[in-house]
């Protein structure tokens, strides 16, 4: 299963299989038993919060407690299988109108697999990515209809710190049943990928799929716009966990969308890491380019077929497609254990394909 590893545990020898020994030594010897029934009692714990962030057992059946499978009951299923749809949103006197809602759903990760519990924006995950362009005015309305309160941060925008979706510091937590309005007009030069995740109670609202991503056109006609590579298709990747999978783009391989790509394409790639983990992302059969980091277009791009990407970084890789029609190539992540599942050959989790026509 694609599933984040947990840690096994190990015993010592029997202390009554020692000699007796001088009452310095048997002191020392008590300490060193001490100290490793320390290490057991933390591995133990250990083994038990890797067994309750997974959520399962290391083998394919379900081990969810009981109390958990009953918190679930009335969840509706998502109405939709794939997330990271495009906002639809209203023009209203200039201002690019967005209205979504904050709610939870049982999200299938892989076809076969028990559904988990997912906390979404209009409930899918990714929730829907927003693009826009620099310089554009933006309201956003967030209805929670989550059983705690809520809120929104826009990570990498540069904008007020009252908008930025920090409770405690810009604004009060979105409570139940509360409609919040965020109101900002983006910088011309804040463009790029980005995303935006809960920010309150986050390690647990963020891992359960309340996160999208966030893309920022630059502006037609000004210098900015003759930094943004050409390219002729565009894909996000966006790699978490969710209920003990790894996922991209919220389903596990063989479940995750494949890139599909014309012989002669250059392709971009927006990689996004939403997850707690680093995670090695590799493409086989291709070198790209990382063209932006973070949103920030670099002056010397950089070639790799291999790049380490940790929690809240993107990268923009740009791939020119030189296979022969119908190749099919994986892009995946290079810790094994991350890709495995109930896929074809025990793949799963962080794969996805790089899909030719023919």
């Amino acid at each position: 299963m694609n599933q984040i590893p947990t840690a096994d545990t190990t015993t010592g020898a029997s202390p009554a299989n020692y000699p007796p020994r001088h009452p310095r030594r048997r002191i020392i010897t008590l300490a060193v038993f001490a100290g490793l029934a320390l290490v057991l009692v933390t591995g133990s714990i250990a083994f038990a919060l890797g067994q309750a962030l997974a959520g399962r057992s290391t083998g394919n059946s379900a081990a969810a407690p009981a109390a958990q499978l009953a918190s679930t009951t009335g969840i509706p299923d998502a109405t939709q299988n794939y997330g990271a749809q495009p906002a639809k949103y209203t023009v209203e006197n200039g201002v690019k109108v967005f209205h979504f809602t904050a709610e939870r759903v049982m999200w299938e990760v892989a076809r076969g697999l028990p559904r988990v519990e997912a906390w979404t924006l209009d409930g899918t995950v990714p929730g829907p990515t927003i693009r826009v362009t620099a310089g554009d005015h933006v309201r956003i309305l967030i209805t929670n209809h989550l059983p705690e309160p809520t809120a929104i941060h826009w990570h990498g925008l540069d904008i007020p710190y009252t908008q930025d979706g920090v409770p405690g510091l810009g604004q009060q937590p979105i409570a139940v049943g509360a409609t919040y309005t965020y109101d900002f007009t983006i910088p011309v030069d804040n463009f790029g990928t980005y995303f935006y995740h809960s920010h309150y109670d986050a390690l647990k609202q963020e891992s359960m799929g309340l996160y999208g991503a966030f893309i920022v056109d630059p502006k037609p006609g000004t210098v900015y716009a003759a930094q943004q590579p050409r390219y002729d298709r565009e894909y996000l990747q966006m790699v978490s966990e969710l209920g003990g999978y790894f996922v991209i783009n919220g389903k596990s391989f063989p479940d995750t969308q494949p890139m599909v790509v014309t012989h002669g394409q250059n392709i971009l790639i927006r990689l996004i890491n939403i997850g707690e983990l680093i995670h090695p992302m590799h493409l086989h059969g291709h070198v790209f380019s990382i063209v932006a980091e973070d949103g920030q277009p670099l002056a010397q791009p950089i070639r790799k077929n291999t790049i380490s990407i940790a929690p809240g970084e993107d990268y923009d890789l740009l791939f020119h497609a030189w296979a022969a029609p119908g190749s099919i190539y994986p892009f995946h992540c290079h810790i094994l254990a991350h890709t495995m599942g109930n896929g074809p050959y025990g793949m799963g989790g962080l794969i996805t394909l790089v899909e030719y026509t023919k």
